[in-house]
């Protein structure tokens, strides 16, 4: 036990070792090319955070594509992960500090967020989504992307190269694979300790799995937020949760296709649909996510949670 508390606490130390490295590589990168600390959330962060959900989603579809049925872990890993970081892991971040964000940007990445959960649930209606469908999630997140990069027009603005760009540049992937490589150890050894203290498997799996997997998301829009870097704290959750329901399962999608299951398609995926309609009208008021809010999401996902663990 003493061998998996020590691996826990040099695995939160590494997070937060990488949230820092990334932080601080995409603000000097957002001013290099002077393009928003919000679109880097939303394209760099976003994605180098969803690295987990990624890596799960193509190992699933592999070993599906074996034989081994994977189609639970991956599906309903990727709505998990979606619901934790649009409620606590949002909540969270809120604490810490007001979230805000541009009618512009609310109404672009906000639509976009419902539109992919929408998408979702029309490819997963008749439970299962093939391969083609998986081809169809991955295009929508690339014509997504572009129109990001073309709205800021970063062609048109990229300058000469300054001696700090490549330790820029350096920093974000060194964070990035920190933060990642972390996450993945406290998830390990915080299902080992959970294991040793007898706790029950379904708890293990809602608390120490789904949240894992949210680390890297939760670290980086912390950091940001101490660095009063809005753009990229609420850019990164928004952007990382597009990410895992379109790109992520996309995917792994694409090379087997997935089965999704009744009550992930009854249940989970219309919940995260209200809830995200419910944190679009909370940033709505004043663009902005007050602590008062931030509570009520984390009291959403404890009514999730109760749910869940009644057999939902």
């Amino acid at each position: 036990m003493a061998n998996e508390l020590l691996l826990l606490i040099i695995g939160l130390a590494g997070l937060w070792l990488g949230a820092e490295l990334v932080v601080r590589g995409s603000q000097n990168l957002a001013r290099f090319f002077k393009i928003s600390e919000l679109v880097i959330g939303l394209t760099v962060v976003s994605i180098g955070t969803s690295l987990p959900e990624i890596a799960v989603s193509i190992s699933g579809g592999l070993e599906r594509a074996a034989g081994i049925e994977t189609s639970g872990i991956v599906v309903g890993n990727a709505l998990g992960s979606c619901l934790n970081q649009i409620t606590i892991i949002l909540g969270i971040a809120g604490l810490f500090g007001a979230l805000l964000i541009t009618k512009r940007e609310l109404l672009r990445d906000g639509l976009m967020l419902v539109g992919s959960i929408v998408l979702f649930f029309i490819v997963a209606y008749d439970m299962k989504i093939t391969k083609f469908e998986g081809i169809i999630l991955i295009v929508v997140y690339g014509i997504y992307f572009i129109n990001l990069l073309r709205e800021e027009k970063l062609y048109e603005k990229i300058r000469r190269p300054e001696l700090h760009l490549t330790w820029d540049l350096v920093s974000l992937g060194a964070g990035l694979f920190f933060v990642i490589y972390s996450s993945k150890m406290v998830v390990l050894n915080g299902v080992s300790l959970a294991s040793l203290w007898g706790v029950k498997e379904s708890l293990i799996g809602i608390l120490i799995i789904g949240l894992g997997t949210g680390l890297p998301e939760l670290a980086v829009s912390l950091s940001a937020l101490w660095k009063k870097s809005t753009g990229i704290a609420v850019g990164n959750l928004i952007g990382s949760n597009i990410c895992d329901l379109l790109l992520s399962l996309g995917l792994g999608t694409v090379i087997s296709g997935f089965v999704v299951g009744e009550g992930l398609l009854k249940f989970d995926i219309i919940f995260m649909f209200f809830t995200a309609l419910a944190v679009l009208f909370l940033f709505k008021s004043g663009q902005r996510l007050t602590r008062r809010e931030a509570v009520m999401l984390i009291i959403i996902y404890v009514v999730y949670l109760g749910l869940k663990l009644t057999g939902l």
